[in-house]
């Protein structure tokens, strides 16, 4: 046995005997090497393109140990020094490469970085002992101190390689491990039994059986096979030939597709395209993937076709998908097949809680202005259908069409989100009239205060002013009464009585102005109090700061009606249900606050005398009509009945039209607000006549339950102050009616009030035509 093995030895490590050694090594790394690349060619896997680097690297150092063996033996080169420790280092970097093919099919950069480590230490150690060994070449390297070096490096070697098989277990992983056992055999055999000569014949031998298994590395992964055209029948030469479909003409696909097509909201484009692409390439998940500014990857939406449903989106950790990333990144697309070790299919199976994502392809979503947008993802992770190039470019030449209707989505996203912008400055703006309308009512409390203040300064003066008549009688009677004493004095005794009498009248007097004097004390002290505060009488000054700020308060409402006409008018985007219902209340609150600026001016109008009434004939319908019109939102938010009666009434009379129509708002506004929800509100207009004077009657009658007793007298008044609070079965405020009021006394009429306690109220307002007033004052 021991002879047979001998001579196999002999024959693998001496020429011309080795040549069949380096042909086998050769061919068997050289069909490998064609087999990655026919799979290269076909599928274009990351997989494929590392096995054809590493198989390259082997076959060129083969090649160079097969061309510098030929130079020894023919004499070119010192076989006994330069050749062994050539042997050793390429035996070692090809272990190193063997185990970085089958341990790490898809990129690693800690383990290529490991790689080309162990590839310069083994290059150190080879120029280590080259220079060693030339220099002192004694005996057989197979004995030799460095031959025990290199055996115990290539043990390590396979070690390391062994363990990272084990624990990942790629795909194939069987076949690696096979190889490195047979290696590690092998150079075990060569370090515990060392033989004479310079080449380990027991690595050789372990080489002979292990690298013919290289011819399975290009098979680890599956590739799709190739479209073969069948033919159903015979045809002609000039015939086309037709070929099996590999995409769904269902009708679920055109359903898909014409709903994509129809599609206007941009969160359902985004669902609708996944759904269309998935029925159309039969791929069990579909995903759209968006690429943001700052290059973040997010999922957007997608589709499973197997459960018919549509998917949510999530971030993405660029670091968990490397290879996607970078593709989409670059807008390349990319095709991965199912892998136990591929940490971009390991990351999306986290992300999207899938145990086995499948078989990946990604194809890019890019313009040429714009570059790259995204991508479109598709899975299989039930059907675990493998994809092909023609999958690749069908899906590239598919996503083309898509790019329009996604940029259309953008361009409805950017709408929409420019009207949430502009109903957020809306807002803002209602918010800041607000502001400036509390800080109106505020002047307004602030101005009736210090008029209130002025009146009873004004009492104070009136009684120092009766305290200093008073003051002015008393020394009157003091010095009168002095006089009569010193004419007491100077005429002689008077009886006792009588001067008794007239010094206790005298004592009463001094203590009766001894207590007018403290009364014109204190009263001088209020007065010097009332007169160190801030007198504020309603001034033109004051009146043209109020003109002016509610000339600045109608600017931002003009913005506030220009912007929810526009996006009432839809010109910007189409309004939901909700979204109307806001608007239309920002323009309800706008003409309420445009309303009380006009309640502002005719109160300072009518508190300074410039309000100038301008008679003219008016059509008492058309006043009617405007009234109604300005309260119909109100009363429509109720759902209150309003009852119009009109009979025997003229439609024509002369009087102020704005005055008039100002009276019927601010009654139909106080009848609209007393009135409980669904209730009535009835509008008498009626003319009266007497004695060739006619006189328009007007009856605004409300259901709110009427008005107390004691609260009558306050009806018309003004009530700015929080300690005025509200009246119950009144509607106003405290200026609508009063101002009401004033413009009808203004004109010569007259309002009351009527209640029914439980029942509701009848404003009534009276007033003359203003031709017959002009008439009675010519005469």
């Amino acid at each position: 046995m021991s002879q047979l093995l001998g001579q196999i030895f002999t024959l693998l490590t001496t020429p011309p005997g080795n040549l069949v050694y380096y042909i086998v090594l050769v061919f068997s790394i050289a069909g490998a090497l064609q087999g990655a690349i026919n799979s290269l060619l076909s599928s274009n896997f990351p997989q494929t393109r590392r096995t054809v680097i590493g198989l390259t690297v082997m076959l060129g150092l083969q090649v160079i140990l097969f061309v510098i063996s030929g130079l020894t033996w023919q004499g070119l080169l010192n076989s006994q020094t330069v050749f062994p420790p050539l042997d050793r280092v390429v035996t070692l970097l090809t272990l190193v490469w063997i185990a970085w093919l089958w341990a790490f099919p898809e990129p690693s950069r800690l383990a290529d970085a490991a790689t080309l480590l162990l590839n310069l230490l083994g290059l150190t150690v080879f120029g280590l002992t080259l220079a060693f060994w030339t220099h002192n070449p004694t005996g057989f390297f197979n004995r030799s101190i460095y031959e025990t070096v290199w055996q115990a490096f290539s043990i390590l070697i396979i070690l390391l390689g062994t363990l990272a098989l084990v624990l990942r277990k790629p795909n194939g992983w069987s076949y690696g491990l096979a190889m490195l056992i047979l290696g590690f055999l092998g150079h075990l055999a060569s370090l515990v039994i060392p033989m004479d000569g310079n080449y380990p014949g027991f690595v050789r031998l372990a080489q002979l059986a292990m690298f013919p298994i290289l011819l399975t590395l290009a098979q680890r992964f599956p590739v799709p096979a190739p479209a073969r055209p069948t033919v159903i029948k015979k045809r002609s030469p000039d015939e086309p030939i037709q070929e099996r479909r590999r995409y769904s003409t269902d009708p679920k696909t055109f359903h898909a597709m014409m709903t994509l097509a129809a599609e206007t909201e941009p969160d359902k484009i985004g669902h609708a395209l996944a759904r269309g692409i998935a029925q159309a390439m039969l791929a069990d998940l579909c995903f759209l993937i968006t690429l943001g500014e700052d290059k973040a990857l997010s999922i957007s939406c997608g589709y499973d076709l197997i459960r018919e449903e549509y998917l949510g989106g999530t971030t993405i950790d660029r670091d968990a998908i490397p290879l996607l990333a970078n593709a989409i990144q670059r807008g390349r697309p990319l095709r991965l097949p199912a892998s136990s070790t591929s940490s971009d299919l390991k990351g999306l199976g986290q992300i999207l809680s899938l145990s086995n994502p499948g078989n990946l392809l990604s194809v890019p979503i890019s313009t040429p202005e714009r570059g790259p947008l995204g991508s479109i993802l598709i899975l299989s992770p039930y059907s675990n259908r493998l994809w092909s190039a023609e999958d690749q470019t069908f899906l590239s030449n598919v996503s083309a069409l898509f790019i329009p209707i996604l940029e259309r989505g953008q361009r409805i996203s950017a709408l929409e989100m420019e009207r949430d912008k502009s109903l957020q400055e809306a807002h803002g703006v209602v918010e800041r009239a607000s502001e400036s309308k509390n800080k109106y009512e505020q002047l307004l409390a602030d101005l009736e205060g210090q008029r209130e203040k002025m009146a009873q300064a004004q009492v104070q003066a009136e009684n120092m002013a009766a305290l200093l008549v008073m003051q002015e009688d008393a020394q009157k009677t003091i010095e009168k009464l002095k006089a009569e004493n010193e004419q007491l004095r100077n005429g002689g005794a008077q009886p006792g009585i009588a001067y008794e009498q007239m010094e206790r009248e005298l004592r009463q007097t001094l203590e009766e102005m001894a207590h007018m004097q403290n009364s014109l004390a204190d009263a001088n002290i209020k007065i010097l109090e009332l007169e160190k505060r801030p007198e504020a009488p309603i001034t033109t000054e004051q009146v043209e700061v109020i003109a002016s700020i509610s000339q600045e308060l109608r600017q931002p409402m003009s913005s506030i009606v220009g912007y929810t006409d526009l996006l009432m008018g839809e010109s910007v985007g189409i309004l939901g249900a909700l979204q109307r219902k806001f608007v239309e209340r920002i323009k309800a609150s706008t003409e309420r606050i445009g309303g009380l600026v006009d309640d502002l001016i005719q109160i300072t109008n009518l508190e300074t005398g410039k309000m100038e009434f301008k008679p003219e004939a008016i059509d008492l319908n058309l006043i009617i009509d405007n009234a109604m019109a300005y309260t119909s939102t109100q009363i429509r938010e109720k759902n209150i009945t309003l009852r119009l009666d009109l009979t025997g009434t003229s439609p024509h009379i002369r009087t102020d039209r704005d005055a008039l129509q100002q009276i019927l708002i601010h009654l139909l506004q106080n009848a609209t607000a007393a009135t409980h929800a669904e209730g009535n509100i009835t509008l008498r207009v009626q003319m009266q006549s007497e004695q060739d004077n006619h006189f328009l009657s007007i009856q605004v009658s409300d259901n709110g339950g009427g008005i107390a007793s004691e609260d009558i007298p306050r009806v018309f008044a003004r009530r700015y102050r929080a300690e005025h609070s509200l009246i119950e079965g009144l509607g106003d405020t405290g200026v609508g009616l009063s101002i009401a009021k004033a413009l009808v006394e203004a004109q010569n009429g007259r309002i009351w009030v009527e209640t029914e306690a439980g029942v509701g109220s009848t404003f009534s307002v009276l007033m003359p035509d203003m031709e017959d007033v002009a008439e009675e004052t010519q005469k």
